[in-house]
């Protein structure tokens, strides 16, 4: 009996539409990775940089979001390697630049173990590992979020560089990420 009648209510609902619509707009967070990945190609030394116009990319998951970001915010910042030896260290520096400004070294992390920078790697909000320069990092925060649109900062760009202690094969990688998130309405 409760079977047939679930049947038949949902059935008016489908065939009917019960009068419900949706009016009201809602929000959708928007993922967007920033970040520098190296492939160490068998070496043992990276210097690699990208830079990033926040509006590019919100454009590249869709245009009409530009005018319709209500919020925005860094999640996370981690550095991590993929595809690690099982033994050796890392050294090296994760800085930034906003708006074509100058280089702020962000972290630096010496004699690191690769067990330890295994993906999901370290944060810099909450490092253990790393030495973490909290003015700078506290700077890059406050210019790439907003609670009311898009950022301060309209572009970023990230650098990283530094060693290993063993020359690592082919596929490993150090990437450093910024978590970066919009809130768009649609």
């Amino acid at each position: 009996m409760n079977k047939l009648m679930i049947f038949s209510l949902t059935a008016v609902f489908v065939f009917t539409g019960a009068g419900c619509t949706v009016v009201d707009p809602f929000i959708i967070a928007l993922g967007l990775p920033l970040e520098v990945s190296v492939d160490l190609n068998g070496g043992n030394s990276w210097n690699e940089d990208e830079l990033y116009v926040i509006e590019d990319e919100i454009s590249e998951v869709s245009v009409e979001y530009l005018d319709d970001v209500k919020a925005s915010r860094v999640n996370d910042i981690t550095i991590f390697m993929v595809n690690p030896p099982a033994s050796g260290t890392s050294s090296g520096t994760l800085s930034y630049a906003l708006d074509g400004g100058g280089l702020h070294q962000l972290a630096a992390w010496s004699n690191v173990p690769f067990s330890s920078l295994a993906e999901p790697g370290v944060s810099v909000l909450d490092a253990s590992v790393l030495t973490v320069n909290t003015a700078a990092r506290d700077s890059l925060l406050n210019a790439l979020q907003d609670t009311s649109g898009l950022p301060f900062a309209s572009s970023v760009r990230i650098q990283t560089d530094g060693t290993t202690s063993v020359n690592v094969p082919a596929g490993t990688k150090i990437v450093a990420r910024l978590h970066y998130q919009v809130d768009v309405e649609i």
